[in-house]
């Protein structure tokens, strides 16, 4: 499971990033590039901070205590 969330998140980085060089390089879209960055950015952060994940949600169950 570990391996197969690892290679897809390489492969969406990955994407992201051509998205990215194709917005400012082969074609000038400045705004597009902008938002791009920014999904990129925010998707790193949330990835590097554990904080931000909810821990052992399940789905159809509330994860706080009332």
């Amino acid at each position: 499971m570990k391996v197969g969330s690892i290679i897809g998140n390489i492969l969406l980085y990955g994407f992201l990033l051509w998205l990215l060089y194709d917005s400012l390089i082969t074609e000038w879209d400045p705004w597009f590039a902008f938002v791009v960055g920014f999904v990129t950015f925010i998707a790193v952060v949330i990835q590097l901070m554990p904080g931000l994940h909810a821990p052992k949600v399940t789905p159809g169950e509330y994860p706080y205590e009332d």
